[in-house]
């Protein structure tokens, strides 16, 4: 009587146990990396969650409200581009001309060009502008602040630059508007502690050029 059909039989049997075994290690290693993969996506969602609230808490008590940048394009004198998402604007196309964009700091009597604080802006400084031409007590307000602010308030890095413009804004919505880069805030007469919140906030600070360019 022959037995190789059953010898047959049972090292067929062996392979399909294996051929099974190795299934359930390829089904449970498969598993696993669902599982690590799903902790290590769940980690990075905690991560970011923290993160979001993290840079929430950091800007809400900075004044004014965030402005989406457009850019920090250099642009010509005439050169069309795109609408800026703010009046005043606070990012966006501008000149790089000497003399012209950015302008030197001060009190001004004529508006500055869009073109040109944005470069201002760019480098770290403040816009306080004013949209009125029968105000001269704000426009003495903000003048005398600017002289009384400085001198006692000089940027370690730069003690001869202010970094701070005063002039004219002519058909904006609001009385008076303080930018910075990417930030805005709008009032509707002078308030000296609101300027100076706005100022210790933004000035020299988080600009492309802040703290590089006087």
């Amino acid at each position: 009587m022959s037995v190789r059909p059953r010898t047959a039989r049972r090292s067929q049997s062996r392979q399909e146990e294996r051929v099974h075994a190795r299934e359930r290690q390829r089904q449970r290693e498969l598993r696993a990396r669902r599982i690590r993969l799903g902790i290590v996506l769940a980690g990075v969602a905690a991560m970011a969650a923290l993160l979001g609230v993290g840079i929430v808490a950091s800007t809400r008590g900075l004044p004014g409200r965030s402005v989406a940048l457009q850019g920090t394009d250099h642009i010509g004198k005439g050169v069309a581009h795109i609408a800026y998402n703010s009046t005043p604007p606070t990012s966006g196309p501008h000149w790089n001309i000497a003399g012209e964009g950015p302008v030197a700091w001060g009190i001004y009597d004529a508006p500055i060009p869009n073109e040109a604080q944005i470069h201002n802006l760019e480098h770290g400084g403040i816009m306080i502008q004013y949209n009125c031409s029968d105000c001269p007590e704000l426009k003495q307000q903000l003048e005398d602040f600017y002289n009384r602010y400085v001198p006692t308030h000089r940027i370690p890095l730069f003690p001869n630059s202010s970094k701070i413009i005063v002039a004219p804004y002519p058909d904006m919505p609001s009385r008076v508007a303080l930018t910075a880069w990417g930030r805005i805030d709008t009032l509707d007469a002078f308030d000296e502690e609101r300027i100076i919140k706005f100022i210790e906030a933004f000035r020299d600070k988080g600009a492309p050029e802040a703290g590089r360019t006087p």
